[in-house]
């Protein structure tokens, strides 16, 4: 780079940054507050944090060094990578910035990196956080089966927090952008990177490769498990403008793509053997059934429905809106049926409307006690029948809630199938069940993306996941010497 066009640029980049129409004039002390009190409610919703060795460390580094660019860099600033497979990224007000480590999977290096943990820092020093907060959207079904459910293994306790959490996801910090916040935190973020020494290409870069990871999903849609699913747009509006507006913002940086750092050996090295997917702690999803090597059970799901893991629950829909989630309570000493009718049904009340209810009964669930019982339950989308399931297992309560409506009742009696399928997992069965792990290799001549994508977990899609998760367009050949992702 020249040095009259580095001089320009931080000259631009500078006034940016500084522009009171962007950025807020100075922290506020509750911003600090805000993000203190939720910091631990969103560690607990994502799976945790990933609080220990090199990957944590790295990628407070990268954030630390683009939030000292910032006229924030005396303030605080926290960085977590949360344990789950979801890709997504955000922040809260007070300077917690976090990405997921399924977001770490699909970046190609470390100024990918720094485009995400640049872009949510442009978010914290624009107040977009509070502002947010101030909206009053409505949390919808998710939240009021969430009442239902609560935590997995969480008691009341958990499902008041998980309620708690689920309503401010909805409705506030978390909530969905505008076009206006995120074209300026775009903006933002770009600048940071060339500040920092970085390609600002990568911001675009990236937009692109969540594109590809969202293209997939959506012909994973209907078929089976996505482990690295993405939800990134839950909270990041992406469209084809926006990704070509970062490119142009790029560009008039003055700086060129064979002049911005990308580090990608650095990056690849400190991803290679990180889990891709679940971890034992969570269960796997494989193909249509739940195991959880920890707590030893497993749980099948009929066809048609698509499984998804998370922290405090595993659900189960179905293109027709039939859901089943699962999750569990402490244990309780007396009979199913009066833990149905006295403490779970009692807690639904509490939350929803609840009608008819009927056909309440003590069974065996393949040699567990167990109860089931209906009702008809009031939901933002009408009036759903809902089988509840109780069954005891090791000193806790597993609760499968089934939703269906009333008159399918094909689908009703595949998930009264299902709920009847929950038993414990053998020795064997627990020892076979492993996590999938990210490798990192070196393109030889030769190669093709059917030999790396051979090991890829999601079947029939194999090659597509391999060239979504490495940035490889449609019928693109492999080069040889690049570093590629692959999942074993």
């Amino acid at each position: 780079m020249r040095l009259t066009h580095l001089l320009t640029f931080v000259t631009v980049a500078i006034a940016l940054l500084a522009s009171p129409a962007m950025l807020q004039a100075e922290r506020k002390p509750q911003s600090n507050q805000i993000g203190a009190q939720e910091h631990p409610r969103i560690q607990a919703q994502f799976g945790g944090a990933i609080s220990r060795g090199e990957l944590a460390q790295y990628v407070a580094r990268i954030g630390a060094k683009m939030a000292r660019l910032t006229p924030e860099k005396a303030d605080p600033w926290t960085f977590t990578v949360l344990d789950t497979p979801v890709v997504n990224a955000f922040a809260l007000p007070g300077g917690y910035v976090y990405v997921t480590r399924g977001l770490l999977a699909i970046a190609n290096n470390e100024a990918e990196l720094a485009a995400v943990l640049g872009h949510e820092i442009g978010h914290v020093v624009s107040g977009h956080g509070e502002d947010r907060v101030k909206q009053n959207n409505r949390a919808g079904i998710g939240v009021i089966i969430g009442t239902i459910l609560g935590g997995v293994f969480g008691g009341e306790d958990g499902a008041a927090d998980a309620i708690e959490l689920g309503a401010k996801l909805a409705n506030g910090y978390l909530a969905q952008y505008s076009q206006d916040q995120e074209l300026a935190a775009d903006q933002i973020g770009i600048q940071l990177l060339a500040k920092a020494g970085y390609s600002p290409f990568a911001q675009a870069d990236f937009l692109k490769q969540l594109a590809a990871e969202e293209k997939l999903a959506l012909q994973i849609s209907g078929r089976q498990y996505n482990p690295n699913r993405v939800d990134f747009f839950a909270s990041h509006p992406s469209t084809a403008k926006r990704t070509k507006k970062a490119d142009k913002a790029a560009r008039r940086t003055g700086i060129t793509r064979a002049q911005g750092v990308l580090n990608e050996r650095a990056y690849l090295a400190k991803i290679e053997g990180m889990i891709y997917g679940d971890t034992p702690k969570e269960g796997f999803i494989r193909g249509l059934t739940f195991s959880h090597p920890k707590l030893r059970f497993t749980f099948t799901v009929p066809e048609g429905f698509i499984l998804q893991n998370f922290p405090n629950q595993v659900d189960a829909t179905h293109k027709s809106g039939a859901k089943m989630i699962l999750s569990g309570d402490s244990n309780w000493v007396g009979p199913m049926e009066d833990y149905i009718q006295n403490r779970w049904l009692a807690a639904i009340k509490r939350e929803a409307r609840l009608s008819d209810f009927h056909d309440l009964r003590r069974v065996k669930i393949n040699g567990l006690d167990a109860a089931i019982a209906f009702a008809t339950i009031q939901t933002p989308d009408g009036p759903r029948l809902i089988q509840l399931t109780a069954i005891r297992f090791d000193g806790t309560t597993i609760r499968i809630a089934a939703l269906g409506k009333k008159l399918d009742g094909k689908i009703r009696n595949q998930m009264n199938t299902a709920s009847q399928s929950f038993r414990r997992l053998s020795e064997a069965e627990v020892g076979a069940l492993k996590p999938f792990r990210l490798t990192v290799i070196k393109v030889q001549p030769g190669d093709t993306v059917r030999d790396f994508s051979a090991s890829m977990p999601l079947t029939g899609l194999q090659e597509a996941q391999f060239r979504a998760m490495n940035g490889y367009g449609d019928g693109q050949a492999l080069r040889p010497g690049d570093l590629v992702k692959v999942v074993e």
